[in-house]
This record gives structure tokens, C-alpha cells and sequence, in this order.
């Protein structure tokens, strides 16, 4: 297993490089100055204070020089200053982590709670009323952007009934407390893991419909063996191993749907903040966002390997 961990660390290095420099690449593509929108007009009409303030950010560097830069900066562990703030992009980034991680973590945990016994009795009740519902259900979700689910929930339960808040992660004047941010997290998790159930509903139910039919399970049922036993040891154990796979690689688009339903929640997590710095072409970061999102993509997919190498020995192999 060991050998295994380490073969997938070393892929993920070049991977890693790659994602850099295209990162880099495609955030020097965007249109805008940064000098320029970071100044007061009576600045701009100052040419030499905008030429020495360009010079000081590197951006009259060639973009190989640039990249060098920084790419030895990264790899020392310094995430480089914020063009607009003018503070480390570090002491930018953290605070945002704890809420995104807060919002994703309850969204996924959601999500899977009712994606998989909703599939796994949709399959085990194949063609019944159940599974017509389940997978009409799933449907609908996939099919509701999450910016038109999530102001739908801020109508229904924030303006109509009341029951929720509207956005924010905590009531303004009030001493922060455990439930004050539980009450704020119901609506944009509950939109986001509404958003994820639906795939997962469908990729349970494909991938038990799949192991029902294999003949260790037909075995197993004729042997006598409980069903409730046939179920958990033999048909979800299996039916688990393409989900994993499945729930890693949806981690980009559960990123890309929280900064949706950051930016509409009002949600202070890096989802809103890669809002912000795109709108003011703060690169460093931008870029900082980007690498640290490629890193827990990368750790989400060797976790899923080993999951998957866990529960499938024959993949080590």
C-alpha cells in the first residue's frame, strides 16, 4: 500500500508544475490592469507613478522572469503579497478557509447521507414508486442551476416564511455562537448538497443496479445468506468503489458551486473572495486560490485511490 501511496504522490508532482503554469498563464490572459484599477484617476494621469508602480509589482517583467518568481516564491512556501491589499496573500486566504471548508464539508456529508440510501433503495426496489421518485428527484436537481435554487431558498425561507437568514455567516450585533452559525449554514449547505444528492442518487443507483447482477451476489442469495448481509457486505462494499472515484472528482465542481452559492449566500469564504480578487485582478491571490485548490484536488484523488485500493484489493495489483 505504501508503494502505491508513493507512485500517486510522484504523478501528482509534474501534475502540479502543469497546473502552475497554466494558472499563470491564463490569469496574465485576463483583461485589465491591475495598476490601473487599483488607482485614483488623478493617479493615472501620472505616467512616471504608474510605470514605477508596475515596476515595483514585476509586471513589466517578461512572463518567463514572472513566473520564476513566482514559482521559487511558491515552492519556498511564501504565497507573495496582494497587489490590491498589500498584505500577505496568506493572512488574506486563511480566515476564508475555515467557512468554505464549513460550507463544503456539511454540503458533501449531506449530500452522500441522502444520495446513497436514496439510490441504494431506488436499485433494491428497481421499477417501483420509490424509484421513480428517487430518480425524478435527482433529475430535478441536476437540472436547477444552483444560483436559481439558492435565491429560490432565500425567498420561500428567508423572505416569505422567516424561519432562516438570508446570508452572512452570523447575525451583526450579536455574540458569536454555535448555533447563530448553524442557523446561517442551513440555507447555502442545504442548497449546495441539494445540487450534489442528485449525481450521487444516480451514480448509487447505477453502481448497485451493476453488482446485483454479478453472479457472487446471485451465490450468496441462493446459499441462503440474509439479505440484509448480502446488501451491506457484498453488494455496497462494491457499489462504493466507482463513487469514490466519482465524489473526488467532483471536488472542482464543488468548489466552482460554492463560490455560487458563496457569492449569492453572501458566505465570507474563498468562493466570495475569488470573486473579489478576479474583479480587482489581484493575481497573487488568484493564483494562491488556484494552487491551493489543485493540492486538495490532487489529496481528494489519492484519497479516493487508497478508498478504492482499500476496498478493491485487486487495484493495488
Amino acid at each position: 500500500m505504501l508503494t502505491y501511496i508513493a507512485r500517486r504522490l510522484l504523478i501528482a508532482i509534474p501534475v502540479l508544475f502543469g497546473v502552475m503554469l497554466i494558472a499563470f498563464l491564463l490569469v496574465r490572459m485576463l483583461p485589465g490592469d491591475p495598476v490601473y484599477i487599483m488607482s485614483d484617476p488623478e493617479s493615472l494621469t501620472n505616467t512616471v507613478l504608474y510605470e514605477a508602480r508596475r515596476e515595483a509589482l514585476g509586471l513589466n517583467d517578461p512572463l518567463p522572469v514572472q513566473f520564476a518568481a513566482w514559482a521559487g516564491e511558491v515552492l519556498q512556501g511564501n504565497l507573495g503579497f496582494s497587489f490590491h491589499r498589500e498584505v500577505p496573500v496568506w493572512d488574506i486566504i486563511y480566515p476564508r478557509i475555515w467557512p468554505t471548508v464549513l460550507l463544503t464539508g456539511s454540503s458533501i456529508l449531506a449530500a452522500l447521507a441522502v444520495g446513497i440510501p436514496a439510490g441504494l433503495n431506488a436499485a433494491l426496489r428497481q421499477n417501483s414508486a420509490f424509484d421513480y421518485t428517487a430518480s425524478a428527484a435527482s433529475m430535478l436537481a441536476i437540472s436547477i442551476p444552483a444560483f436559481f435554487l439558492g435565491m429560490l431558498a432565500i425567498y420561500v425561507f428567508s423572505l416569505t416564511l422567516g424561519w432562516l437568514p438570508a446570508g452572512g455567516m452570523r447575525t451583526v450585533g450579536v455574540e458569536p455562537s454555535i448555533s447563530d452559525t448553524l442557523q446561517h449554514l442551513i440555507l447555502p449547505a442545504g442548497v449546495l448538497a441539494a445540487v450534489l444528492a442528485g449525481p450521487y442518487t444516480r451514480y448509487t443507483r447505477q453502481s448497485v443496479l451493476d453488482v446485483i447482477r454479478q453472479e457472487y451476489v446471485t451465490t450468496a442469495d441462493a446459499k441462503g445468506v440474509p439479505r440484509r448481509q448480502v446488501v451491506r457486505r457484498h453488494i455496497l462494499r462494491n457499489a462504493l468503489i466507482p463513487l469514490t472515484t466519482v465524489v473526488a472528482i467532483q471536488i472542482p465542481s464543488l468548489l466552482a458551486g460554492a463560490v455560487v452559492i458563496e457569492t449569492v449566500f453572501s458566505w465570507p469564504g474563498m468562493g466570495l473572495l475569488v470573486i473579489e480578487s478576479i474583479t480587482s485582478r489581484d493575481y497573487p491571490v488568484i493564483l494562491a486560490i488556484v494552487m491551493l485548490t489543485a493540492v486538495v484536488v490532487m489529496l481528494f484523488n489519492l484519497l479516493a485511490d487508497v478508498i478504492t485500493a482499500f476496498l478493491d484489493p485487486r487495484v493495488r495489483l
